[in-house]
């Protein structure tokens, strides 16, 4: 069961007397601003690369340093956002 204190700070927040009230109002919140924060940040990888995820891919070998660790760890990280918007989006749809 959730503590008191913490059941007591989420009916405060969403001023509903059911728990699971609560949970459905908060956590679909939650998730779009997760979304919206992994977008603002897939935003500056495509920004600073000047083309999507899926462009970057497909012309790793026309990027100059492509297989500097730098790039790479840029790569992976990029793909880890993509990968959490997936996961966060997916998530998002099952409470909608």
């Amino acid at each position: 069961m959730i503590a008191s204190k913490l059941s007591k700070q989420i009916f405060n927040i969403t001023k509903k007397s059911d728990l699971e009230q609560s949970l459905k109002m908060i956590f679909p919140e939650y998730l779009k601003l997760k979304i919206y924060f992994i977008k603002f940040q897939i935003a500056q990888f495509e920004m600073k690369w000047n083309m999507t995820y899926e462009e970057f891919e497909e012309k790793t070998e026309e990027i100059p340093n492509a297989f500097s660790q730098k790039t790479e760890e840029e790569y992976y990280e990029w793909g880890e956002k993509m990968a959490l918007l997936k996961h966060y989006q997916k998530n998002l749809n099952e409470w909608i």
